[in-house]
């Protein structure tokens, strides 16, 4: 198994995250609109991910392959380098966030990701409901899961 290290972020790596949080979605989220360049990436993460939320990265190779976003009992996001997926990470997050959690997490993930609702299923998370996709900037229908200890 690929050794790596789990960890809060620091301010100066997050133009890395950003990179990360973007080839992710290029890759595992096709379906979704372009909606922001890099540099918008880059200001939300320091302006909005790294001041409200605790942001945890993952480290392997040298570079950042993972990071989560959590805030009270919510994960506001969660995106892995695909060269990474399925190797135990997402559920060493997904672990870290439970056990910092009030024995209650919640989450939105888009209908069409079906990848990663097998993945949350199959962490404990229960669909809540289903909306049309006029809650989130892409349109997208999403679903909101949530996990109960």
């Amino acid at each position: 198994m690929q050794r790596f290290e789990i960890r809060a972020a620091r301010h100066d790596e997050l133009p890395e995250v950003a990179r990360m949080y973007r080839h992710s979605r290029d890759q595992c989220l096709s379906f979704l609109p372009k909606l922001h360049t890099p540099a918008e990436d880059l200001w939300f993460f320091q302006n909005i991910v790294f001041k409200s939320n605790e942001l945890t990265i993952v480290i392997g190779d040298e570079q950042i392959i993972g990071m989560m976003a959590t805030k009270d009992d919510w994960i506001e996001q969660l995106y892995l380098d695909p060269r990474h997926l399925r190797k135990g990470i997402g559920s060493k997050l997904l672990d870290l966030a439970k056990a910092q959690s009030s024995g209650n997490l919640k989450l939105m993930c888009f209908v069409e990701n079906t990848d990663a609702r097998v993945f949350y299923e199959a962490h404990g998370f229960k669909e809540v409901k289903r909306t049309s996709g006029s809650e989130n900037e892409e349109g997208a229908p999403d679903i909101l899961y949530e996990w109960q200890a």
